[in-house]
């Protein structure tokens, strides 16, 4: 088997100076503002974002690619990403210098570097790994294509030669006929979602309506969630409708958004249902959290 480093390129340095910058940003956010529902939310962006942060930068400083007699590997460190490709499954490649033109689809990227999903002029959906714009590959399979930056290009191509993938030229169509309701990876997300929307949406006016909320609730809390206003039972029913709605709202532009994306990229539309989950999944948490507290 050998093995190929990728390019060490930018790529590293800017997705930190990218999360340093909206760390410092989220955190100046987080003590200026004191209700209970926004901090929640802050302090969950804040986790997350550093851990999608980290894993690119793991990714980007880490890439190498390795060929043996039947597969192809894409490697990072820790395993954060281990990919292989069937030699047999590669129907060619095509060569490329200069800046990366194309649209991202997920990951990080700019047109020097790119980690994640993208769709490449006249390459297509693209599954990129590229670390630096000075050599890039792009290999072409039945399923998608992957872009690679090796650091030994000439060599990297020359042993993809010998094992029989050789240059090729190709176009690609944009995905015309997306059902993505009929796709499981799909539709159970996004069923989940539309049953706690319903939940948050419903509850708080079924128990106004059966008077089973004290005649008067918290409407505001601070960051330790005490309550600092109080208002109606109804005002409370029709303030956690409201949050209802703006998740249904979100849900529906998450939808239309992943339906666009799965023109180009299937599995990247499968990204756009987590984060109307995790936003439905907090609230629904805080709405519980409530009740069980003020009732």
């Amino acid at each position: 088997m050998k093995t190929y480093k990728s390019v060490k390129g930018s790529g590293v340095y800017s997705i930190l100076g990218i999360t340093v910058a909206y760390d410092v940003f989220l955190t100046i956010l987080l003590y200026l503002v004191s209700y209970y529902e926004i901090t929640t939310l802050l302090k969950i962006t804040i986790v997350i974002f550093n851990i999608y942060q980290l894993y690119y930068m793991l990714i980007s400083c880490s890439l190498n690619y390795s060929i043996d007699n039947e597969n192809l590997y894409i490697d990072s460190a820790l395993g954060l990403k281990k990919i292989r490709l069937s030699l047999d499954s590669i129907q060619g490649y095509q060569k490329s210098q200069g800046y990366i033109k194309g649209v991202k689809l997920s990951g990080y990227g700019n047109n020097n570097y790119a980690i994640g999903r993208s769709i490449i002029d006249k390459i297509g959906s693209t599954y990129m790994f590229v670390t630096s714009m000075k050599n890039i590959i792009y290999l072409k399979t039945e399923d998608t294509n992957y872009g690679l930056s090796p650091e030994k290009f000439s060599e990297f191509e020359e042993e993809l030669n010998k094992k029989g993938v050789n240059e090729l030229s190709w176009s690609y169509k944009i995905n015309k006929n997306v059902n993505l309701y009929k796709d499981k990876k799909f539709f159970i997300p996004f069923s989940i979602v539309a049953v706690i929307v319903s939940i948050i949406t419903v509850t708080p006016l079924i128990l106004y309506v059966y008077n089973k909320l004290p005649g008067m609730m918290p409407l505001n809390f601070n960051a330790q969630f005490v309550a600092v206003k109080f208002g109606t039972a109804k005002q409370f029913a029709f303030k956690h409708m409201f949050y209802g709605i703006l998740n249904m709202a979100i849900l529906v532009c998450m939808y239309y958004a992943a339906y666009f994306c799965a023109k180009y990229d299937r599995k990247s539309a499968y990204k756009f249902m987590y984060v109307p989950l995790i936003l439905s999944v907090v609230f629904l948490f805080m709405q519980i959290r409530i009740l069980l507290t003020f009732r």
